[in-house]
């Protein structure tokens, strides 16, 4: 069954990535039951997918429960063949474009362009679970993962405002926040933390190049392992990203 837990909790570092906590009330039926979350980019740590079991009723601890995780990544090599096709495809329709009606030229344009920024990241994950049960029954699923995509990220801004006469000056301090992947978070609790990339060496090797640009493979290593150095700065909630 195909599932999309709300975003909860969004906790975004200044070095780009973050941290994404989802939650859904799920009903279940005695046996085997299969679920698969919606909407999980290709830039997420499968080693760092977490599935925690919230009962509704206490005692379905012994009767309901989590038997199994399925996360994976699409391959990479595919995925790019799929990515060229579509930017070639985009440049076609453009250079013709100019035979559509100006309403229709604009839609075309706007899918093209959106075509052309498209990366891996923009791709999605595959995050499975298997839940067993011995009786119908509901329970509350929370997922946690690591996304390690730089173009999602915050950032400070100072603005000094001084008066006619020059003698009296206000500071206002800002947090910006870039998303430019291409996933949406609406109203969600928003947490902020300071994250520098330990001295670890470059990854090398093939298979991880071919997921991430240099910078983007580091992260998905470190990031997550470093997470109780992280320091959280600020929390705010009902913000759309």
């Amino acid at each position: 069954m195909l599932i999309d837990p709300k975003v909860n909790k969004l906790v975004i570092f200044n070095g780009g990535g973050g941290i994404v906590e989802r939650e859904i009330k799920l009903s279940v039926s005695p046996g085997s039951n299969e679920f698969e979350i919606q909407n999980v980019p290709a830039s997420f740590d499968p080693n760092s997918a977490n599935i925690d079991l919230e009962y509704i009723n206490p005692t379905d601890r012994d009767v309901i429960t989590l038997q199994q995780t399925i996360v994976s990544l699409p391959d990479p090599k595919n995925v790019q063949q799929l990515i060229d096709r579509e930017k070639g495809a985009a440049t076609n329709i453009i250079s013709y474009s100019i035979d559509f009606t100006r309403e229709l030229r604009e839609q075309v344009s706007n899918i093209c362009e959106a075509s052309s920024y498209r990366t891996y990241s923009d791709m999605k994950g595959i995050f499975n679970f298997i839940i067993n049960s011995k009786k119908e029954g509901e329970v509350i699923i929370k997922t946690t993962y690591f996304i390690s995509d730089i173009r999602l990220k915050w950032e400070t801004n100072l603005q000094v405002n001084l008066s006619d006469d020059g003698k009296i000056a206000e500071l206002e301090a800002y947090l910006i926040v870039d998303n430019q992947t291409g996933f949406h978070y609406d109203n969600v609790e928003l947490g902020f933390a300071i994250f520098e990339l330990p001295g670890a060496p470059p990854v090398t090797g093939t298979k991880a190049e071919d997921y991430y640009p240099a910078e983007e493979a580091e992260m998905q290593q470190a990031a997550w392992k470093a997470l109780p150095k992280q320091k959280r700065t600020q929390r705010m909630k009902n913000l759309m990203l």
